[in-house]
């Protein structure tokens, strides 16, 4: 017994000394001679809007105890800007099996436990390698591209871990790929057919300002000096002013829409919301100087998804079986009584005090016509108000710029912006998108088009699987869009044959193994896994550590 105690004193000093030996090794952290590792770089390229990098870790140089490990980060860094790629582990024989065998029991590989531990941004892991002298470990890898990686310099951290997990220390190796991003040929020349989108015959639009007026419980008189009335009505003036004196518009209607918190019974709150309403109705149509008509009332009742937003960002005791009951209980009564149960009580108390006020609202919604504008005044409404703009009207300003500029595909963007649900938009934003290379925002907007049998969307398809390094896809929509009468499928076909050879002579020039090169025609779907270079690259998504 005593001889156990004496044991287990001895251990525990061990192990405090290594922890206090690790943590005066943390700290030294200035280069040695160089990396035991050596980094071969193959190529670094932007590929539309992702950075396909490839290279080779080379162990021939380093030297790793059994029961050592370390982790290898490559980091892109420019200034202040820095994006940690997957680490690459290499761990000694023993540490291997121990680890492996630890991960089999635990489920979670002890790596990304110790960085929990230890307090680390746990990042993605390439790969885990047994130490073996003299072997190469291919890297390729495909991240979001961002613009400063373009004169960003390649790093390299090297982090040592010793006996029982422990922290030998951290050294930063700087400017170890030595070789720029090769963004030179990083534009595929697309082609596309751009739809000129319906006139609207008359250009309806809109727009909401919400008042947050005081109101005594259970009252609607409003009172422009009571609380907080005076600048909530002020808002609403101006707005109304600021219509009323544009000459590019015409107002035709102004609808107030009353709101009330879900205190007693619906009944009481649907009446109280449309006094609330036709008291703000007449307060407006007093002091305005348009006319009276124009004024009109509308009934909103309890503002039951009011407070469900309010919810989600306000800490409340129970606030999950709250919103359960909001969401599954229909009668309106009803929920509102089982609330006030939750908790004892204390929980409704604290909403009543601290939600509700904000529920008892007025929303005034301005309807207005705009008047059609020439080419030059499209030019200057869609800089500063393209909300005005009919989608003809951006689609015209569009056209006046040569296609595929810069201008020209940023105001087919912005068109898309303002008519979402429009497949026109859709269409022309998802071609000026590609033009642009990139190739996330026409994804975006192509999932969109409701009529997919079209040939532009066939096109627009092939050529941004084109752009993302899926090929065979690529061929099967552009022929199917050519098949459709879209001329422009025909040179994208031509620049898909074009890619394809660029790529295999690129290939055969910076392989170092043939071997390596045996996957072709592997399907990889997105986004998970790209096909780029007909290789493989692991896609790791934006992280907003790295923005």
């Amino acid at each position: 017994m005593k001889k156990n105690i004496i044991n287990r004193y001895w251990a525990l000093i061990l192990i405090l000394g290594c922890f206090t030996m690790a943590e005066a090794q943390e700290q030294q952290t200035q280069p040695q001679q160089g990396p035991g590792i050596h980094i071969i770089p193959k190529s670094m390229k932007q590929n539309g809007n992702k950075l396909d990098i490839e290279m080779l870790f080379d162990m021939s140089n380093l030297d790793i105890r059994s029961q050592e490990s370390r982790m290898y980060t490559p980091i892109l860094s420019f200034g202040k800007k820095e994006y940690e790629m997957p680490k690459v582990i290499i761990k000694g024989g023993t540490r291997y099996k121990a680890d492996h065998r630890a991960e089999k029991l635990d489920g979670v590989s002890p790596d990304v436990l110790r960085d929990q531990q230890r307090g680390y941004k746990t990042s993605a892991i390439y790969k885990t390698e047994k130490y073996n002298k003299n072997k190469f470990i291919p890297y390729r890898v495909s991240i979001p591209y961002r613009d400063w990686m373009a004169d960003a310099t390649m790093n390299l951290r090297e982090e040592v871990t010793g006996c029982c997990g422990v922290p030998e220390g951290t050294t930063l190796y700087k400017g170890v790929y030595g070789k720029p991003v090769d963004n030179t040929d990083k534009d595929v020349n697309l082609k596309f057919r751009y739809l000129e989108p319906v006139r609207e015959k008359e250009k309806h639009r809109y727009d909401i300002e919400k008042a947050y007026l005081d109101f005594p419980r259970g009252e609607y008189t409003i009172d422009p000096y009571f609380s907080n009335n005076s600048s909530e009505l002020d808002k609403i003036n101006r707005m109304i002013d600021r219509f009323a004196t544009d000459p590019d518009v015409n107002i035709t209607s102004i609808e107030i829409r009353g709101y009330a918190s879900p205190e007693s019974t619906q009944e009481f709150n649907y009446q109280l919301s449309s006094q609330r309403a036709q008291a703000l109705r007449d307060y407006l149509a007093r002091i305005s100087r348009l006319s009276p008509s124009l004024f009109r009332t509308g009934i909103g009742g309890e503002d039951w998804n009011g407070l469900k937003l309010l919810l989600k960002t306000y800490s409340v005791a129970h606030k999950n079986e709250i919103l359960s009951i909001i969401n599954r209980v229909s009668n309106l009564d009803q929920r509102e009584d089982m609330i006030k149960k939750v908790g004892g009580g204390q929980p409704y108390k604290k909403i009543f005090r601290d939600l509700y006020p904000k529920l008892r609202r007025v929303d005034c919604q301005i309807n207005y016509t705009v008047r059609d504008f020439t080419l030059e005044e499209g030019k200057e409404r869609i800089l500063d108000r393209p909300k005005k703009l009919s989608q003809n009207e951006m689609y015209q300003v569009a056209r006046s710029y040569p296609e595929g500029s810069r201008d020209f595909n940023k105001t087919l963007i912005t068109a898309r912006e303002y008519f979402p649900d429009n497949d026109i938009a859709n269409l022309n934003g998802a071609a000026a998108a590609l033009s642009e290379g990139d190739a996330e925002l026409a994804e975006e907007y192509l999932y969109q088009v409701q009529n997919t049998k079209s040939p532009e969307y066939a096109n627009c398809l092939g050529a941004y699987y084109l752009l993302v390094g899926n090929y065979d896809a690529a061929e099967k929509f552009l022929l199917k869009a050519q098949a459709g009468g879209v001329v422009e499928a025909k040179y994208n076909l031509a620049e898909l044959e074009r890619v394809r050879k660029q790529q295999k002579t690129t290939r055969r020039r910076t392989s170092l193994n043939p071997e390596e090169d045996e996957d072709d025609g592997v399907r990889i779907q997105r986004p998970v896994r790209q096909k780029r270079d007909n290789r493989q690259f692991e896609s790791y998504e934006e992280d907003d550590d790295y923005k």
